[in-house]
C-alpha cells in the first residue's frame, strides 16, 4: 500500500519538531539586590541598604518573575548569598562565581531548571576575563546538544567608559566567533544588561530576541537596556516583557522592593 505523500510529508516535519528542543530563557535586572547582613565590597552597597523586611520582601518579588522559565540570568546582585536566596524561592538550581567589580561589587548569576538537562561547567571565561569584569558562562548539554549560556552586565558607554564599553563588546562578538568555529552545531547565548539601547546586533553576530518586538523598553526610562542574543543553532520564536506591578513613575520605595527594570524572556528553539 502506497503512503500519500503528505502523510509522509507531515510525518517528517512532526519528527523534525519532537528533535527541536525549546528552552524559556530569560535576564532580570535585580536593583541593588545586597542583603543588609552581609559586607559587601565597594560603596554601592553601604549607600543603599535595605533593612531586613525590604529585602524579604524583594526576594518574593523578584522569584514572581521567573515562574516558566528554565534559564534566568541575574545582574545587581551582591553575590553568593543574594543568587542563593533567589533560587530557594523560585524553586531552582543557581550558578555562580566571583566577579571582579570591586568599584560597586555587584556579581552576576544565573539561576536555572532544566530538566533533562545537565550543567557540566560554571565558571568565568579567559578571553573577557580582563574585559567583563562582571560575567558567567554556563554549560548546558542534553545527549550531543550543547549550549552556552553567557550572563553578562557590561559597562554604561558614557564618559570614560565609552571606550571600556566598546571593548567589552567587540570582546564578546570575538569570543562568541571562536567559540562556534571550535565547536560548529552548537549554540551560544548571551544575555544580560547591556546599558545599551542600540536597535542593532550589540556584538557582530547572533540574532537579538528584541528584534521581535522592536526592542521594547526593559527600564523605566523606555530604553532596552536588557538583551538576550543568540548565535549557531538557535532561534528566538517569542518574546515577553513584564514589567513590576507600578506605575509609570514608581517611586524609590516601590523600586527598591522591586528592580528599576523589567523582566525579559523569549523561547530558544535549538534545532
Amino acid at each position: 500500500m502506497k503512503i500519500p505523500f503528505r502523510h509522509v510529508a507531515v510525518f517528517l516535519l512532526l519528527a523534525v519538531a519532537a528533535l527541536a528542543a525549546e528552552l524559556k530563557i530569560g535576564s532580570l535586572n535585580c536593583y541593588l539586590f545586597f542583603d543588609p547582613a552581609v559586607d559587601h565590597p565597594g560603596k554601592v552597597d553601604d549607600a543603599n541598604q535595605m533593612t531586613a523586611q525590604q529585602y524579604q520582601t524583594k526576594i518574593a518579588n523578584l522569584a514572581t518573575f521567573t515562574k516558566g522559565y528554565e534559564v534566568v540570568a541575574l545582574q545587581e546582585t551582591g553575590g553568593r548569598a543574594e543568587i542563593t536566596a533567589l533560587a530557594a524561592a523560585a524553586g531552582m538550581s543557581w550558578a555562580w562565581t566571583k566577579g571582579k567589580d570591586t568599584a560597586t561589587g555587584e556579581e552576576v548569576g544565573l539561576l536555572y531548571k532544566l530538566p533533562g538537562w545537565k550543567v557540566t561547567s560554571k565558571g568565568r571565561v579567559a578571553e573577557l576575563d580582563r574585559v567583563v569584569s562582571k560575567h558567567l558562562l554556563v554549560l548546558a548539554t542534553k545527549g550531543a546538544e550543547k549550549v552556552y549560556i553567557l550572563a553578562v552586565h557590561l559597562l554604561r558607554p558614557i564618559g570614560a567608559q565609552a571606550e571600556k564599553h566598546a571593548k567589552q563588546r567587540a570582546a564578546i562578538g570575538s569570543w562568541i566567533t571562536e567559540q562556534l568555529a571550535r565547536e560548529p552545531g552548537t549554540t551560544v547565548v548571551v544575555l544580560g544588561d547591556t546599558n545599551n539601547s542600540e536597535k542593532q546586533a550589540l556584538y557582530g553576530i547572533g540574532r537579538e530576541a528584541g528584534e521581535l518586538n522592536n526592542f521594547a523598553a526593559t527600564h523605566i526610562t523606555n530604553k532596552c537596556y536588557d538583551r538576550l542574543v543568540v548565535a549557531g543553532t538557535g532561534k528566538w520564536t517569542a518574546i515577553e516583557i513584564l514589567r513590576p506591578p507600578y506605575g509609570k513613575r514608581p517611586n524609590d520605595a516601590n523600586k527598591r522592593v522591586w528592580t528599576d527594570h523589567f523582566f525579559v524572556g523569549a523561547k530558544l528553539r535549538i534545532e
